[in-house]
């Protein structure tokens, strides 16, 4: 049930950020809803790979880049969802980062509000 919701906020932030950033696309709803699903099974598939890759930098930083690997596997994980959909389109790196940070502050809102 966790999993829905969470693909739904994610779906209306995708929608959010087509409809208030210029850099970002969607077709249709329908797409936002399949960038949600795709984007969440990247996330899964993918997004320990990165962050064991990024264990060893993190500890060298002491720590520091432990409040920032969310938002890098997020980053990537954005870029390959645009390049593996075709009705879903970022069209450069500055909207990509925003993107990234929205969708990254939006899940961890979600998550703190799940768990409270």
């Amino acid at each position: 049930m966790l999993t829905l919701l969470h693909l739904g906020v994610l779906t209306a932030t995708v929608l959010g950020l087509a409809k208030f950033l210029p850099g970002v696309r969607v077709g249709r709803t329908t797409t936002a809803i399949v960038t949600a699903v795709v984007f969440s099974l990247l996330n899964w598939a993918l997004g320990w790979v990165i962050g064991a890759l990024l264990f060893l930098p993190a500890l060298l930083t002491l720590g520091l880049l432990f409040l920032f690997v969310p938002f890098i596997v997020n980053t990537i994980v954005l870029w390959l969802t645009d390049k593996f959909l075709g009705d879903f389109e970022i069209k450069d790196a500055k909207t990509l980062l925003i993107s990234s940070g929205v969708i990254t502050l939006v899940s961890a809102l979600f998550h703190w509000i799940v768990r409270n």
